[in-house]
């Protein structure tokens, strides 16, 4: 009898170590399908972030170099590209530089702008003395001082060509003033 209460006991014990390893190779298949659903998922998600911003670096015209670079890296590019093409300008005034520079003059800044300046606005209670609700207060704050500087170093440099840019730019609106006439 007791034999067979040592076999018993030990089928029993066989029985429920097969079925807890059964239930774990289950589980263990479970989360790897899991897994892979997810893999496919964030691929799909990065990609399609990658597009969409993508999208956004083609319509506020920036360039599509900068989109993998880190931001100093990014900054460092886009620096240059003012550089180079103001030594450009200076060399050669003619309309294809000219455009060009303020292209990436433009580019330079609104990168700095989008990744370095955060607004905040703060609902204000009250009305003003017509009954109308106050404005909001909307403040501007720098993310990195740096950066902040970096940008000031270079509209400074900059300032000589951006003169001759601001005069031909002042002569195209009065040249389109006086076709509209």
């Amino acid at each position: 009898m007791a034999l067979i209460e040592g076999i018993n006991g030990q089928s029993l014990y066989f029985a429920a170590a097969q079925s807890a390893a059964n239930k774990a190779a289950q589980d263990q298949t479970a989360r790897k399908n899991e897994k892979a659903a997810s893999a496919k998922k964030s691929r799909f998600a990065t990609e399609f972030e990658k597009k969409q911003q993508e999208q956004q670096f083609i319509s506020e015209r920036l360039p599509l170099e900068i989109l993998e670079m880190s931001q100093e890296d990014a900054v460092v590019f886009l620096k240059d590209a003012v550089e180079s093409s103001g030594d450009e300008l200076k060399r050669d005034q003619s309309p294809e530089n000219m455009e060009k520079y303020r292209r990436n003059v433009s580019s330079f800044i609104k990168y700095i702008v989008k990744n370095n300046f955060e607004v905040v606005s703060q609902k204000r209670f009250g009305r003003t003395r017509k009954g109308r609700p106050l404005d909001p207060r909307i403040q501007i704050q720098i993310i990195d001082q740096k950066l902040n500087q970096l940008a000031r170093d270079v509209l400074y440099t900059q300032s000589k060509n951006l003169d001759i840019l601001a005069r031909v730019e002042e002569l195209n609106g009065m040249i389109i003033d006086l076709i509209a006439a």
